[in-house]
């Protein structure tokens, strides 16, 4: 599979090889997600994920983008790639999107880059629950603790790739960067996994143009269906991300207190990372 961003680069060459750098970890790495599988891409910008879950295999995708200029690029990116036959692409609200469609299946849902321009990120992960995917893949940036934390801040909604205004002339939005601790507990309350993919630096072309990732700003994270509320072996997966960043790590999870099998109360991920670490 080879893909080809420069159209949707928005003339801009660190954002094309920035790109290419996702691609390897939100697309490559995910192959079984995408390949003879319907997917819904959440705030699609102008189709550069729909057009890489088409050419990664996807019988068909469905996008909604609440910028209409975006999906008219969409349009004619896609058509121009080909792919225009395998998607529909849908103007909207998200949220509207998502209720319209409840009880509809997709077997994965995207949400790149926009988890972090929300601050009712329980609902909008429900609502991502309710259409019953196997998978559901989240990148964005997060606070680097395991405690349950939000750091809010605001946002200029006329800034194309900010948060959509909810009024005419409205000039800050606030948004909410969670934590990783309460990323997990959200995903596991709702019968998720939440497991990172691996950013290993040493296979990483282009450091700057993924400088957040690199530093552990910016996570991959693939949600699975499972049995039960609790990943039993998170941690096992999570070190591996983490000690692939900073070999420091490699003993982080020996901080804690409890043992998940034995005290319901420290199955939390906050409980067992009192700190916040990077």
């Amino acid at each position: 599979m080879e893909l080809n961003f420069a159209d949707f680069a928005d003339n801009k060459p660190h954002l094309r090889d920035r790109m290419d750098e996702r691609s390897k970890r939100i697309v490559v790495e995910n192959l079984d997600a995408f390949q003879n599988k319907s997917v819904l891409d959440i705030a699609a910008n102008n189709g550069r994920w729909t057009y890489a879950a088409a050419l990664a295999g996807a019988s068909h995708v469905t996008s909604i983008e609440g910028r209409a200029e975006r999906v008219a690029d969409a349009k004619d990116f896609l058509t121009k790639h080909g792919c225009i036959d395998k998607v529909s692409l849908n103007t909207g609200d998200m949220y509207d999107f998502l209720f319209e469609n409840k009880g509809k299946n997709f077997n994965t849902v995207l949400c790149l880059g926009v988890y972090y321009h929300v601050m009712d990120h329980s609902l909008f992960l429900k609502m991502m629950t309710q259409l019953d995917p196997q998978t559901i893949i989240i990148d964005s940036g997060f606070v680097r603790s395991f405690r349950s934390q939000v750091h809010v801040q605001y946002e200029d909604p006329s800034l194309h790739l900010n948060a959509l205004a909810n009024y005419e002339g409205q000039k800050y939005e606030p948004v909410g960067f969670i934590s990783l601790g309460l990323m997990i507990q959200l995903a596991w309350n709702l019968g998720y996994s939440c497991r990172p993919v691996v950013w290993d630096p040493k296979d990483v072309g282009n450091k700057n143009a993924v400088h957040d990732y690199m530093i552990g700003k910016r996570y991959t994270l693939r949600l699975e269906k499972m049995d039960g509320h609790y990943d039993a072996d998170w941690k096992t997966h999570w070190q591996k991300a983490l000690v692939a960043l900073d070999p420091s790590f490699e003993n982080l999870f020996d901080k804690e207190t409890h043992d998940p099998a034995s005290d319901e109360r420290s199955r939390y991920p906050q409980r067992h990372f009192p700190f916040t670490f990077l």
